[in-house]
């Protein structure tokens, strides 16, 4: 009898489990005209048949055409080699494309869409070199530099004293003869404006390299930038000083040593390299705020700003080019790539510009591919 009433049991709980488990089963939906399968399959593979261009750097726009792509830009796939691009745009027969963080290497390009279980052919694009040297020969001792729309680089040389002129087509020609031993940096007039630490004055070079003018005079001007309301800053001797276009004042002395600044957004930026930190200023009409630490770090040097606001800076022994984004995130570029110390940093279109001054008589410069448009230059809108 017990062992009936066993089987008995252990039978009605196995119906019970049977008939809970079938209520709880999902109701398999009917698709149709009126309620399309959200993730069908069997569609044709997309086909390209062009890209445009057919080389370029990462972060790069790329024009895929083809066909069978779909018109929704997150249903289409694009990768790169093995790296996946950013579909912007979208339409049956074209995408538009952000290329992936890749450099120095052709890739395959595939893409996929959704609905296919296939990738598409593939059509070849070429990644240019992100990191470029200048100079191929050493510069004696390199201070500031700047680029021009032309495609020229100018150097200072403040071994040599000569601001030294490197055109588009990689020949070198002399710019003007000047003691340059800082920063330089478009200014007022279309003018180059020069630091000469070691005389004691910043000075304006004309457009022909001929004409030389003194702006202001002060013990060690290292690096300066201008704010939208005329007002020059200047970093010398490792304070913040505020130059009106008659007098200067010194607006906060850093015991960690100012190094290097830049205007964005009203606010200046500024690193102070042996106290370790970034700071940002909110600019006044009389000088600066109250300032805000945004990286406390090992020792900061050199610094621009982006026209998204990303903090571009080096550390005084490293070979990685570090970032401050504006809501406040970090990234690391040409991790390992670059050289130490880099002192001097310069934006122009999309590429950042970099001294390398040496140690001893000798140094380099190099530019690097960012993919964002330059931070606007206030001193050029005086």
């Amino acid at each position: 009898m017990i062992k009936h009433w066993i089987i008995c049991l252990g039978s009605s709980i196995c119906l019970a489990c049977m008939m809970f488990l079938a209520c709880d089963l999902p109701t398999q939906p009917e698709y149709g005209p009126d309620h399309p399968d959200p993730n069908p399959t069997g569609l044709n593979p997309a086909e390209l048949t062009g890209i445009n261009p057919v080389q370029g750097y990462l972060k790069s726009n790329i024009t895929i055409d083809g066909s069978g792509f779909h018109a929704v830009p997150g249903n289409n796939m694009v990768v790169f080699g093995s790296k996946v691009g950013k579909v912007v745009s979208a339409s049956e027969n074209q995408l538009v494309v952000t290329a992936p963080n890749i450099a120095g290497e052709t890739v395959q390009v595939k893409v996929a869409v959704k609905g296919s279980e296939f990738w598409s052919n593939a059509v070849d694009f070429t990644f240019l070199d992100a990191l470029t040297v200048i100079a191929d020969e050493e510069i004696n001792w390199p201070n500031g530099i700047e680029a021009d729309d032309a495609g020229n680089v100018y150097v200072g040389s403040a071994g040599d004293g000569m601001i030294y002129r490197y055109a588009s087509d990689g020949t070198v020609s002399d710019f003007a003869e000047v003691p340059v031993n800082g920063s330089i940096g478009w200014g007022p007039g279309g003018d180059l404006y020069v630091c000469e630490a070691g005389e004691g004055k910043i000075v304006s070079v004309s457009l022909d390299g001929q004409t030389i003018t003194d702006i202001v005079e002060l013990e060690g001007p290292r690096d300066f930038d201008w704010a939208d309301n005329g007002n020059m800053y200047i970093i010398a001797n490792g304070a913040i000083l505020l130059f009106d276009g008659a007098e200067v004042t010194e607006l906060l002395y850093l015991e960690g040593e100012a190094k290097s600044c830049r205007v964005f957004a009203d606010h200046l930026y500024v690193t102070e390299i042996w106290g370790s930190t970034i700071w940002k200023f909110p600019v006044t009409a009389g000088g600066i705020g109250e300032g805000e630490a945004i990286y406390e770090g090992d020792s900061p040097c050199a610094l621009e700003v982006d026209s998204e606001g990303t903090v571009y800076f080096s550390e005084a022994w490293e070979t990685t080019l570090h970032t401050i984004k504006a809501d406040g995130s970090s990234e690391d570029l040409f991790i390992d790539e670059l050289l130490t110390p880099m002192r001097y940093f310069t934006f122009h279109g999309k590429f950042l510009y970099i001294v390398y001054p040496g140690w001893g008589d000798v140094g380099s410069a190099l530019r690097v591919y960012i993919g964002v448009e330059q931070a606007p230059n206030y001193g050029m809108q005086q």
